[in-house]
């Protein structure tokens, strides 16, 4: 026989079963639950990391010394900011609200970047936010490409994934160049 206490203990662990599995969308602001969807979560990443190309790509255009850092930083604002659009509709559609800022965590590698100036600063963004976030980002949208479950999301991937590599080679060769 189950207790009247017991009913409503298993009603409450019921209850939080339903609920876990319904996660609110993806934000930035802190305390937010995420949606355990692989989909929400490839678009969250890279929501950030563009977020964390077009902060450092801003800062080029004012600290780096070559004219070739800074028309690359240029395309890299243009570029990032028109697949954000599609990215943002996209969220919108799937109901996903994105974050609008760089992750914490490599909010320190911007205000690196920012203490560097000419060459200095064309080396470490074009090492750092060229080849190795591009790096990041192709892996990240190869793999949604290949694996992602919503099929506009797949779409998205495999659209964006050519401006990506087309990013990265430039990167390389913008990196092998400003090297000091």
């Amino acid at each position: 026989m189950i207790r009247p206490v017991h009913k409503m203990i298993l009603a409450a662990m019921a209850l939080l079963l339903a609920t876990a599995t319904y996660a609110a969308p993806l934000s930035d602001k802190p305390g937010t639950a995420m949606a355990p969807n692989k989909d929400a979560l490839f678009l969250r990443d890279a929501a950030e990391a563009s977020a964390l190309e077009i902060a450092a790509s801003k800062l080029a255009q004012t600290r780096a010394g070559g004219e070739q850092v800074k028309a690359f930083a240029a395309q890299m604002i243009r570029d990032h900011q028109a697949a954000d659009e599609k990215m943002l509709q996209l969220a919108r559609k799937l109901g996903i609200q994105l974050p609008a800022s760089p992750p914490e965590l490599k909010k320190q590698q911007l205000e690196d970047l920012g203490k560097l100036s000419g060459g200095a600063f064309d080396s470490a963004y074009a090492r750092q936010f060229g080849v190795e976030a591009h790096q990041e980002a192709v892996a990240l949208f190869r793999k949604a490409a290949d694996d992602a479950k919503d099929d506009s999301v797949k779409a998205f991937a495999r659209q964006t994934l050519p401006t990506l590599n087309h990013h990265l080679e430039m990167a390389r060769q913008l990196a092998s160049q400003a090297k000091q």
